[in-house]
């Protein structure tokens, strides 16, 4: 077994799952798998047992449609492990910069850092847009009714959000500006789910309003008309 080599950046996990000629150690790997597969069931338990539980309260109690509070409680929630990934990655990088200056990163060390972040958003998207809709479509036993506006919406917003990632991220380097243009879109779209049902609604007591108003117009008119032709008789 080795001591930890690059420190806590490293979380010391080569102490764990090689030995000191680089040889991989056949129970570490399986300690690791242990708990991960632990992990996994924690966070089933926790999301089944109190987020849902916990999501339902506020929508009654703050009065929250489902959709608004799906797209801020519920994506908070499902978001927590690819920030915590996120965290930990930016975190070893940082104390892998400050323990032995810049030229210490290999090019590559830092590149997997970055890539097991974007790894994970994407690959979190793909499987929220595919595997979660094809299982829940296998597994439901009625027709699942789906509406089309809120569809639209979030699959349009993910579309530009992705292809601003890939923009971001194309030269190797994300700007301060392009880091906000992300969170500003993200905003944007909280501001769209949370506003555009009251307005959709204010839109179509106006136009009924208006519609109303035009019928009861035409309807005085007919009568005025109809008095005027009774008193030529």
């Amino acid at each position: 077994m080795v001591g930890c080599s690059v420190g806590l950046e490293n979380l010391c996990l080569d102490n764990l799952d090689a030995n000191a000629d680089g040889s991989v150690v056949g129970w570490g790997v399986l300690v690791e798998v242990l708990v991960l597969l632990y992990g996994f069931l924690a966070v089933a338990i926790i999301a089944d047992n109190h987020l849902v539980t916990s999501l339902e309260t506020l929508c009654v109690r703050w009065n929250v449609r489902e959709d608004v509070a799906g797209a801020s409680f519920m994506a908070f929630g499902s978001a927590a492990p690819e920030i915590i990934i996120n965290a930990v990655s930016t975190i070893k990088t940082v104390l892998a910069v400050s323990d032995g200056g810049a030229a210490a990163v290999a090019p590559e060390d830092a590149g997997e850092d970055t890539d097991l972040g974007i790894g994970a958003i994407i690959g979190s998207g793909m499987i929220a847009f595919t595997v979660i809709p094809g299982v829940c479509g296998l597994a439901a036993k009625e027709d699942l009714a789906l509406k089309r506006r809120p569809l639209a919406r979030d699959t349009g917003f993910y579309s530009l959000a992705l292809a601003l990632l890939c923009y971001a991220i194309s030269d190797g380097l994300v700007e301060v500006h392009e880091a906000a243009v992300m969170v500003t879109l993200y905003v944007v779209y909280i501001a769209i789910v949370v506003f555009s049902s009251g307005v959709r609604r204010r839109r179509r007591a106006q136009f009924r309003g208006a519609r109303n108003s035009g019928r009861a117009i035409s309807g005085a008119r007919t009568s005025a008309q109809r008095a005027q032709l009774l008193n030529r008789r």
